[in-house]
């Protein structure tokens, strides 16, 4: 006949006795329940309420069991009859059911009846025969006198009375006291390190490996930036003036138009346009003055008296000119100038902006938990275009430039897990990490690639040893209060002294009954700090 399943039933703390009940009045009949307790189930640690919860299971006709490794709460479910088992898998390996206690048996003699004592004297009935029969019980017995020793009586009473007494007065001294003991475990910090590898190619991360996610992301910018020209150069700017005179080498009359170009004819040729039309008289040496301007500014058509004696065009075959006096007015003043420097300054700092620019963009193509480390951007300039030559001469110098921004992306989330499960790895067996501390630092990159980037990740987190409550009751039964910091503070690793209250506060004796201390672990101090006190 196939056996019913085990129906595991976790109990959340507090546990209490009155919650498991309530589970066996809802459970079918014939059900098998295996309670779960957690630390804090001081309250099944009571053999009435064992006994209470062992009587609604036979009622309900449910069998129950409980998980547990409290010493106390073993002792009183075994005199309460429920089977106590070390873990789940051993419930399900061999389940057990004690019978119930059997009932009392119902009495098959009768007290025998009480006979007045007769008028005039105290007499007791004498102890009686009793016969048992199957339809009737007869007594038989006949009344004697006896002297009246009430006093005696009275005497004995009393002395049962101061007997029982100091057998309640024991017992509440025995059992009265409780104490309640809050402790709080040392802290221990736990700290791991993993050198990791990002690669491209890799969906998720890879513990065996130690490798993480990371993919190549690109951005395009560009912009228009200005910086004041530092060079300096001499640029021309008054044109020089002066008279010429045109002589006539034949007979007949020759106009001279405006804008007839005459020159000088030694070293550099200096051009210079007639600035007015003039007739020069027929007649060989016939002459006529007129007024110039040197075709280009500055100081280089200022020139001697004498040195312009060409006419460019057909006029120079029919006339002759020459400069009486020098030609002036020609100047030059300071102004700035284009340099190589100064573009390739513009080029630098436009090229930071840029790239701080294209390390933002970059970031915008982020998905959650990935993190570019700046070593691995690198940049490429696609154009630029300056809007001034070097040498010319301008104020200012512009340039256009456009970055091409390509970057590795790190699936730094991947990375914090890889680290944190290698912490939780680290963690010896008797000691419990505090999920709440776990805390992952920066990561340390090492090496650099197109494709991948080597990097170390640490982890740290505080791990304490836990107490068993059983264990502190072990040590603090029957000690003195006084003592019982200090014998807490040898046997355990403690983050502070340990608070104990004893109830009532004029006992200087912790209970002897471990089942009369309340032990509460903490992982950390309880908020209510006036419990130091």
């Amino acid at each position: 006949m196939p056996q019913p399943d085990i129906h595991p039933i976790p109990l959340d703390p507090p546990a209490t006795v009155a919650k498991a009940r309530l589970a066996v009045f809802r459970a079918e009949p014939g059900s098998r329940l295996l309670f779960i307790l957690p630390d804090q189930a001081d309250n099944f640690a009571h053999l009435p309420r064992l006994k209470a919860l062992r009587q609604a299971a036979d009622d309900a006709g449910v069998q129950i069991g409980l998980v547990t490794r409290d010493k106390d709460i073993k002792y009183f479910a075994k005199k309460a009859r429920i089977p106590v088992y070390r873990s789940e898998a051993a419930a399900r390996r061999r389940w057990r059911w004690p019978k119930p206690e059997p009932p009392l048996p119902p009495p098959h003699k009768l007290r025998p009846a009480y006979i007045p004592a007769p008028p005039g004297g105290a007499a007791i009935q004498r102890a009686p025969a009793i016969v048992t029969k199957p339809d009737a019980t007869v007594i038989w017995g006949e009344p004697r006198a006896k002297k009246d020793r009430s006093w005696l009586r009275g005497l004995v009473y009393v002395a049962f009375i101061g007997v029982i007494a100091l057998i309640v007065l024991g017992v509440t001294w025995y059992l009265l006291p409780q104490a309640t003991v809050i402790i709080v475990p040392a802290r221990q910090t736990v700290i791991s390190s993993v050198e990791l590898a990002a690669r491209t190619g890799i969906d998720e991360p890879d513990y065996l490996n130690m490798l993480v996610p990371a993919r190549v992301v690109q951005a395009r910018v560009e912009g228009y930036g200005t910086t004041p020209t530092t060079g300096l150069d001499d640029a021309p700017v008054g044109r020089a003036t002066g008279v010429v005179t045109f002589i006539n080498k034949t007979g007949r009359e020759i106009t001279v138009p405006q804008g007839t170009i005459v020159r000088t004819t030694f070293g550099e040729n200096v051009r210079f346009r007639t600035l007015e039309e003039v007739v020069v008289p027929a007649g060989v040496g016939q002459q006529v003055q007129a007024k110039i301007e040197a075709v280009e500014p500055g100081l280089i058509g200022n020139v001697p008296a004498l040195t312009i004696n060409e006419i460019e065009g057909p006029l120079n075959i029919s006339l002759r000119v020459s400069n009486p006096f020098n030609t002036e007015g020609g100047t030059v003043e300071r102004v700035a100038t284009v340099t190589q420097e100064d573009k390739d300054r513009l080029k630098n700092e436009l090229l930071a902006q840029l790239q701080q620019q294209a390390y933002l963009k970059l970031g915008e193509n982020l998905r959650p938990g990935e993190y570019i480390p700046p070593e691995t951007v690198e940049t490429f300039v696609l154009a630029e275009t300056y809007d001034r030559f070097s040498g010319e001469h301008a104020d200012e110098l512009g340039l256009q430039l456009q970055l091409l921004a390509r970057g590795l992306a790190v699936d730094l989330d991947g990375a914090r897990e890889l680290a944190e499960r290698s912490l939780r790895e680290s963690v010896p067996d008797d000691v419990y990490l505090l999920e709440e501390t776990i805390q992952t630092g920066d990561p340390q990159f090492t090496l650099f690639g197109d494709e991948f980037v080597n990097f170390t990740m640490t982890a740290r987190g505080e791990a304490i040893r836990p107490i068993e409550p059983g264990d502190v009751r072990d040590v603090l039964a029957g000690a003195p209060v006084d003592a019982a910091p200090q014998l807490l503070q040898d046997a355990f690793d403690l983050a502070r002294p340990p608070v104990i209250i004893v109830e009532p506060s004029w006992i200087q004796t912790l209970p002897h009954l471990p089942s009369r201390i309340i032990v509460r672990v903490y992982k950390s101090p309880p908020a209510d700090e006036s419990l130091d006190n």
